[in-house]
Parts: C-alpha cells; structure tokens; sequence
C-alpha cells in the first residue's frame, strides 16, 4: 500500500464512525411507566410488523438520542430499538437493574428459534434443546397462533447471545417477574438534558466541510508533477547559444 494513501485511509475511518460516536456519547435512562409500552424497529406508530417485543412497566431502556417528536432512541436489554417519549419518563441517575432478571425452561423436547413470532420452515434461527433454562427473557409479542387454540404470544429471548422467538407452548416454566420498585432521581428540567437530532440542513453543512479535507488530500496526491523538459526548455530560451555537448 502506497504511504500516501494511509492519511486518507485514516481519515475515511475515523469519519465513518463519528456518527456512532455522536449517537452514543449521551447515556441516560428512563423508566417505563406504561402497561402497554413496546420496543419498536423504527420509529413509526405501526404496530404490526413494527414491534420487537413488550417494556416491561416499572423497568428502564437506556436513551441514546431524542430521535424525534414521538420517539427516543433507546437499548432495552441489549436491543436496539425505539420507544414512545409517553410511555416512558426520564430520570437521572443510573438504575442498578433496569431490565428484567427473568429465564424461561423449554419443553420436554426440542423446539425453535424464530426470526419473527411465525411458525415458517425458513424462518428458524436455531434448535433449542428439551429442558434447555438458559432462555433468557427480554419481553413478549402477540404473533402466530401456532398450534390451534393454544394462544398467539411468544416470548423475545436470547439463547447464548442470540435473539429470536419462541412460542410460548413450548415453554414449561418462566421465573417471575418482579415490579422494580427502585428508588431514581427524576428532575423536573431533565427533558432539557437529552440531545436532538440535527435537521436536514444541519446535517448537509457538516457533510459538506467534512468531505472538504478529503476532495483536498485526494486533488494533491493525484496532481500531475511539472515535467522536467518544460523547465529545461525555459532555460534554453533565455541563453542566445546551445551547447551541444550538453543535451547529449
């Protein structure tokens, strides 16, 4: 790799990830205080093919940015996702356990994983073993009723890291979820402390200087050096004689 090339390379990477850096320079939690909160995909008021799980009431999510008028921004139990700014009310300091501490145990026999809460033969993400308990909870979702007359809900889980769902039939006992009943400071100027997004304009203006060093940095690498016969050839035209001997 050409040592010219490792400027701008350094600058390529450290530019992709300042909007990283920028949504997660704010840390700060919110409680729950809806029954019917839920983790959302995108920030939209859709529920169908728009919800990841249930908030659990009485727990937090942890507040990333102020994405929009409706909606914050938040990780719920290591999933990203949004939340509605109604269902939840912000506090200041950090909860000790703001998600639920809760495992389920499977069935008597294998089951699955699942993509989305719906029973489709391509839409598995793993095999659960019988009797597995390392289920661990993260919320619940109305989907599928996958065996008749057995109910639609299936529990968001991770298994060793991985997410997906599972229907609840094949579940045969879930430790309880208890109310969190911790004690969090809510100021009442808190709503002042969260940032906002940046608008359009905003937006266009940082792009802008920020591509700028790169045009710059890529305009002097490729820049065509002065050939030399061109300054020899304005020497030439100043003396009155040639010496033969030395253009040889």
């Amino acid at each position: 790799m050409p040592k010219k090339l490792i400027p701008l390379i350094v600058y390529i990477i450290c530019l992709l990830l300042l909007p990283s850096a920028i949504v997660h320079a704010y840390s700060g939690y919110g409680r729950i205080t809806s029954a019917h909160a839920y983790l959302y995909k995108s920030a939209s008021n859709i529920i169908d093919g728009n919800v990841v799980c249930t908030l659990e009431e009485t727990y937090f999510v942890e507040i990333t940015l102020d994405y929009s008028e409706d909606f914050y921004k938040v990780l719920y139990s290591g999933v990203s996702g949004y939340a509605k700014k109604s269902d939840i009310t912000l506090v200041s300091s950090t909860p000790t356990k703001p998600y639920p501490n809760c495992t389920l145990t499977s069935i008597n026999s294998k089951c699955y994983l699942r993509k989305t809460p719906k029973a489709d033969d391509d839409n598995i993400v793993t095999v659960v073993p019988e009797n597995c308990s390392d289920l661990k909870y993260i919320g619940k979702i109305y989907g599928e009723e996958a065996i008749d007359y057995q109910g639609n809900v299936w529990y968001f889980v991770s298994y060793f890291g991985v997410q997906g769902y599972i229907y609840s039939k094949y579940i045969k006992s879930m430790t309880s979820i208890a109310i969190n009943s911790e004690v969090v400071e809510t100021p009442a100027d808190y709503q002042t402390r969260i940032p906002t997004p940046l608008t359009n304009i905003d937006c266009t203006i940082i792009i802008a200087i920020l591509t700028l060093p790169i045009i710059i940095i890529v305009i002097l690498m490729y820049r065509k050096p002065k050939p030399k016969t061109v300054h020899y050839a304005r020497k030439l035209k100043k003396t009155k004689t040639v010496d033969l001997d030395s253009l040889l």
